[in-house]
């Protein structure tokens, strides 16, 4: 959103080099900053897979030893 608000920003004033290249250097922070933040949040990269849930049940394919 506020991204958009700057494309508007830079829209509305008087077009120049200097405002197309504040304006990318604004969306690289926020890119980089957004990146980092789910990184620390989920621990892995937004294009890596899910780590799959472990198995709360038990191994069924075991036999459990009678001690008598």
């Amino acid at each position: 959103m506020l991204i958009a608000a700057d494309i508007v920003a830079t829209v509305v004033t008087e077009p120049s080099l200097r405002s197309v290249l504040v304006l990318g250097f604004i969306v690289l922070i926020r890119t980089f900053l957004s990146l980092s933040l789910q990184v620390e949040l989920e621990g892995r990269f937004p294009w890596q897979n899910r780590k799959p849930a472990p198995d709360k049940q038990p191994d069924t394919d075991t036999v459990p030893i009678d001690k008598a």
